[in-house]
């Protein structure tokens, strides 16, 4: 079982001060609130000691006496069975924190007992006495301190009752026993008598008196001692009887309750049953009109029974709380909570309750339920089958069934439960059907293949997407699987209802079935599950249990929150009997005959009632204004935005649908040409573009547009333009807005080229101003986060994204025409293979099916080139889930292309003249730029085995043959760590990557690569334990590499299972067996070249930048 020990701490509020959450107590026992506790236990162990020396004779002999030394230091001993009730009526009224109860106790079993040693040390002083008297008169100022926890109020006119039932009751039973014991015993007159009946009464009080002794038959002891004990514990009855609550759901109270649910309804899917009409609400304001948050309760018995979390916002719960507890406080109440979310568990655990998970509601996700899951196997054999049957449903909201409609649902739901039954549900029941204002619950129904109803499901609203289970009904002798064919067709509808989410029944301690059926269970853990199995009989604690887990739910806990341990009996009887497991007997029980129990056992409201309540519940704020209010809003937007209402206000159209463009503005300067200052060329033009600069001289204006091609200035004169134009620019154009403007071209008298407008308007205003135009972002991280800004304001951005651009299009250029045919491949594979990488994972709901983002697309285009396609490529998006630095980004753009009877010395060919190409198509000749450098890519480039560019490096001549440990003495000779078991073939290609990689500057084909590290390629022709394999490094990085496919099926399958141990073994980079690729390969392959190339290293080895400036948008880390 667990317990919630996390309090968070309270919130601060800031209505008015009875609403307040409470101050935390000061230190120290005396000021806790725990009195009314310890006063009534101390009475609880009186009564026991009452009960024992009632029955044990030597200790009844001594107590009978009127002076032992028990009372002498606490209170009255006296034996008997009625004064130990009355101990006990008092520990319980004390307990309940009654104020009657603490002046009952500080009267008669303090003070006057007090009264009683002052006088006996006054005549007959003794120790023990003196003891007493300082004990209890320590016990008295006590008492008076902790007097404001006794703050329940008894019952009107419980005093004056009890009194008339005291006096009257009393004086009878004085009368007639002392006539009784005049008459039959030993007294000599009536007054002795009277006073022998007047000693035993006292004996009922625990008061004990020395008169003479007066015998008398047991019939008449027996007569009066019971009807006086009657008397002292009616009169008792009367003075402390618990206070009935009345207050129940008023139609103000129901109205803000729902309005709060609309509002507030997503924190608990037991929200909506706190409109049950047999529950109240306290709020934390006291009134439902000005509420925020509330507490939904009934009283049962002695105990303040509340169900789920606290209404409304969850801030304000900590008020709310703790008025409900004052509350219960004012009317002797104990606190309880059955069905509390974690949420609401901690909440009221942070004002003091303890919270203990009793069990856990079955929540399904409808977005990704699906019932092709393979763990609903079960459940969708079971709607297939009984589809099959003829079986249809029907989803529909209340509000779209008539009265009729529930009036047979009630009928044929109370003929399939026999007599009725027991209606249970307290927490999680509605308990009502056909109400006019649940017109939102959900019902769906199931007829069988002849129309009859068979079985239905009501739901009621969970917040805004969500349904929570309220009602259950089926046909006894309907077929199995209704229920599952329901909610089935209820996940199906689910879009058209709006709901994300739906919470199903409640298992009540899942966790102990779950445990205690696992292997290697304890004693303990099996022991409890059984208990609860047979519990089940009668409660159906594990049916519920398992008709949720069929679903594969998401399991949410719930808790049973209580103030004190000794609280839990009355809680545990309150909550059992509140859910229904539990019936208090009454004649109507023991009768049965004639009894008829509807489903429907809580009034509908009516229609007069309906309406005044839908009056009383406000308009649903405006959700979009809502979120608008809450974004903060630097002052800049703030004032700009207010431009844009003011020009609407004008009947201006900030962003309008288009703006005719004759010219760009690399147009108008290319048709200018040279003009000298001052010249008006009578051409007109209509451009548009962004204002990067903006210049007012009274009244003549200028300003700096940009579009895609360029900058060019316009002039705006007060007497060129109109007046309501001239305005519009002066005070709402400013730097970033998009302007469209229609004019002449001309220069100015510095001879700047210009465009004279005449017509001006705002084609996109800018509500964010831009940085400086000068500077632009200087900070690269900020250039990455705003690309969009930073292309705005350095054009060098844009010239990068256009060669980006023209490179992508000159490499399909130059494959194009050798022939090559571009094709597509999935992005989403099953397999992750085609490199060695570590993939993203994600997961497809149709197919309940994990799926990988490619990491290549090496496999995919093997198997058209089985299927015949022997010259095809793909530009396209790969991803791996690794690092990002200066020259990799997780989601990159590589070629892949293959031709078949081509090999590794094709391929570098190939590879060769696609970089010359696009650096030509960049710069107009084959150069890479990088710093101010330029480099001469022209020629054919060198080819170094990788042996060989080892040994170069090494001074020391590297090859095939050289010993495993040679190599590692070179590698930690310069500075490498390698573990002892890795391979002969990972040893030189890290030597490579220290000496050769990255101090390559200008391009290098590295050939004939370890054939250890090459999963997918063919053995070298000459020597098997290289493979045929080159890497193009160009300034330090590797560019591409190409291989000599491997095309032996067998061969290849070994290295895929090999690679797939790998894989099972820990390496998160391994491949895995690719089936479909083998099966594929087995058709048979022709020899194949096959090369990949990244191109966004193309792009950075052209023009000398890293990867986040040639991507636009790369990964970056949230702010």
């Amino acid at each position: 079982m667990t317990t919630v020990t996390d309090r968070p701490q309270k919130a601060s509020v800031a209505h008015s001060p009875e609403s307040a959450a409470p101050e935390k107590p000061r230190p120290g026992r005396l000021y806790d609130d725990r009195w009314p506790d310890r006063f009534a236990l101390a009475m609880f162990a009186f009564a026991t000691l009452v009960v024992l020396v009632t029955v044990i004779p030597p200790w009844h002999r001594y107590f009978i006496r009127s002076s032992d030394v028990v009372s002498s230091l606490t209170i009255p001993i006296v034996p008997g069975f009625t004064y130990a009730a009355l101990l006990i009526a008092m520990a319980v009224a004390l307990r309940r924190r009654l104020r009657a109860a603490w002046w009952l106790l500080l009267i008669w079993w303090l003070v006057l007992p007090e009264v009683g040693r002052l006088v006996a040390l006054a005549s007959d002083p003794r120790i023990t006495t003196a003891v007493g008297f300082v004990f209890i008169a320590g016990v008295i100022v006590v008492a008076i301190r902790v007097r404001d926890q006794f703050s329940s109020r008894q019952v009107a006119g419980s005093i004056a009752a009890a009194v008339a039932c005291f006096v009257v009751g009393g004086l009878a039973v004085l009368g007639v026993g002392a006539v009784l014991v005049r008459r039959f015993g030993t007294a000599d007159s009536l007054p002795a008598a009277a006073l022998h009946v007047f000693d035993s009464m006292l004996g009922d009080l625990g008061r004990v008196s020395d008169g003479p002794v007066i015998t008398a038959p047991l019939w008449v002891r027996v007569v009066t001692g019971l009807v006086g004990a009657a008397v002292v514990l009616t009169s008792a009855h009367l003075l402390f009887r618990a206070p009935r609550t009345t207050h129940m759901l008023n139609a103000a109270d129901e109205a803000r309750v729902r309005t709060l649910l609309r509002d507030f309804g997503d924190h608990d899917s037991l929200g909506y049953f706190a409109t049950r009409r047999d529950k109240a609400v306290v709020w934390d304001t006291g009134d439902p009109a000005t509420a925020t948050a509330g507490v939904s309760y009934r009283v049962v018995g002695s105990v303040s029974l509340a169900s789920g979390n606290p209404l409304g916002d969850p801030a304000r719960w900590p008020a709310a709380i703790e008025a409900w507890r004052r509350l219960a406080r004012s009317g002797g109440w104990s606190l309880a909570v059955m069905g509390a979310g974690r949420e609401g568990a901690e909440a009221y655990a942070g004002i003091g309750l303890t919270a203990y998970e009793i069990g856990d509601e079955a929540v399904l996700d409808l977005g990704t339920f699906s019932l092709s899951k393979p763990g609903l196997k079960a459940v969708r054999q079971s709607v297939a089958r009984l589809q099959r049957r003829g079986y249809t449903t029907v989803v529909c909201r209340h509000g779209a069934l008539t009265p009729a409609d529930f009036e047979a649902m009630n009928t044929d739901a109370a003929q399939w439960r026999g007599d009725g039954g027991d209606e249970r549900g307290f927490s999680m029941a509605l308990g009502r059907l056909g109400d006019p204002l649940d017109d939102e619950c959900v019902m769906v129904q199931a007829r069988d293949g002849e129309g009859r109803l068979r079985g239905f499901l009501s739901f009621v609203p969970w917040g805004r997407n969500g349904l929570s289970l309220d009602l259950m009904r089926r046909d006894p002798s309907a077929d199995n699987g209704l229920v599952e064919l329901m909610v089935a067709a209820l996940a199906e509808r689910s879009a058209t209802l709006g709901a994300g989410r739906v919470s199903l029944n409640f298992a009540m301690f899942r966790e102990a079935f779950e445990r205690g059926a696992e292997i290697g269970a304890g004693p303990i853990a099996r022991l409890w599950r059984q208990s609860l199995v047979l519990a089940s009989r009668n409660w159906q604690l594990e049916s519920l249990y398992r008709s949720n887990a069929k679903y594969l739910p998401d399991w949410e806990p719930r808790f049973l929150c209580f103030e004190y341990t000794s609280d839990l009996p009355r809680v545990g009887t309150a909550a059992g009997n509140a859910e229904g497991f539990l019936t208090a007997p009454h004649l109507s029980l023991l009768r049965r005959r004639g009894a008829e129990t509807d489903g429907d056992h809580l009034d509908r409201a009516g229609a007069d009632y309906a309406a005044k309540v839908r009056a009383l519940i406000p308009a649903p704020p405006d959700a979009l204004a809502d979120a608008l209010s809450k974004m903060k809003q630097p002052e800049q937007v703030r004032v700009r935005r207010d431009k844009v209402r003011r020009m609407r206000e004008r009947g201006i159209d900030p962003y309008p649908v288009g703006h005719r463009r004759t010219h760009t503005l690399a147009e108008v300067r290319a048709e200018a040409g040279d003009l000298p200052p001052d010249t008006r060329t009578g051409k007109q033009v209509s451009v548009a573009g962004r204002v990067l600069l903006k210049r007012d001289m009274g009244k003549l204006g200028f300003a700096t547009l940009r579009d895609g091609s360029g900058d060019l200035q316009i002039m705006v004169a007060c007497d060129s333009v109109p007046p309501e134009t001239y305005d519009l620019w002066r005070h709402d154009v400013d730097l970033g807005d998009h302007v469209g403007v229609t004019g002449e071209v001309v220069t100015t008298r510095r001879g700047e080229l210009s465009v004279a407008a005449t017509e001006l308007r705002i084609t996109s205003k800018s509500l964010r101003p831009l940085p400086d135009k000068h500077r632009g972002l200087t900070d690269a991280e900020s250039r990455i986060r705003n690309r969009y800004v930073d292309l705005i304001v350095r054009p060098d951005a844009r010239d990068i994204a256009y060669k980006r651009s023209t490179v992508v299009a000159s490499v399909r250029d130059s494959l194009r025409r050798r022939g090559f045919v571009e094709v597509e491949t999935p992005v989403l594979q099953q397999v992750h293979g085609g490199a060695n990488a570590r993939p993203f994972e994600t997961h497809i709901n149709a197919y309940d099916l994990d799926m990988y983002l490619r990491i290549a697309t090496e496999l995919h285009l093997k198997r058209l080139v089985v299927g015949g396609m022997e010259k095809v490529f793909e530009v396209g998006r790969q991803f791996r889930n690794e690092g990002a630095d200066f020259k990799h980004n997780p989601e990159f753009t590589s070629l892949e292309v293959y031709e078949t009877y081509g090999d590794y010395d094709t391929m570098r060919v190939l590879t060769q003249e696609i970089v010359q190409e696009a650096a030509v198509a960049v710069y107009g000749s084959p150069i890479a730029r990088r710093d101010g450098v330029e480099y001469d890519l022209s020629g054919d480039w060198p080819v170094k085995t990788i042996c060989a560019a080892v040994s170069e490096k090494l001074g020391e001549e590297i090859t095939a043959d050289t010993p495993f440990r040679t190599l590692m003495v070179h590698a930690g000779r310069i500075g490498l760590e390698l573990p002892e078991e890795a391979s002969w073939g990972f040893v030189l290609e890290e030597i490579y990557g220290e000496l050769c990689e990255g101090t390559t500057t200008t391009p290098v084909f590295y050939t004939d690569f370890p054939k250890d590290n090459a999963p997918l390629t063919r053995q070298h022709r000459v020597d098997p334990r290289l493979a045929e394999k080159w890497d193009l490094v160009i300034f330090g990085a590797e560019q591409g590499t190409a291989y000599s496919e491997l095309i032996d099926p067998i061969d290849q399958r070994e290295r895929l299972v090999a690679q797939s141990l790998l894989a099972a073994a820990g390496d998160p980079e391994a491949m895995q067996v690719d089936e479909d690729f083998l099966i594929a390969l087995e058709y048979g392959m022709p020899p194949t070249g096959g090369m990949g190339m990244g191109i966004d290293r193309l792009v950075m080895n052209l023009t000398g930048l890293s990867i986040r400036d040639t991507i636009l948008f790369p990964i970056v880390r949230p702010n």
